[in-house]
């Protein structure tokens, strides 16, 4: 989960990371899905799949993201 919270650090904070690191970032969640997609717990899967990379850090953070559209 390391892997992830620093990914989506990079993608919520992009102003504050050296060049090229923003796709390399994205690219590192997609994989994550991809690979580990079906392991990681429901509510992280579904913002990781939408790109919520905002709810996925404050979930991961031990907050309670607000709800969006599609209500979770």
């Amino acid at each position: 989960m390391e892997n992830i919270l620093k990914s989506l650090r990079v993608v919520t904070n992009p102003t504050q990371v050296a060049a090229g690191e923003l796709p390399i970032a994205i690219q590192a969640l997609d994989k994550v899905l991809t690979e580990r997609g079906n392991e990681l717990p429901g509510r992280l899967r579904h913002f990781l799949e939408n790109r919520s990379y905002q709810k996925a850090l404050v979930l991961l953070e031990g907050g309670e993201p607000e709800k969006g559209t599609c209500g979770k």
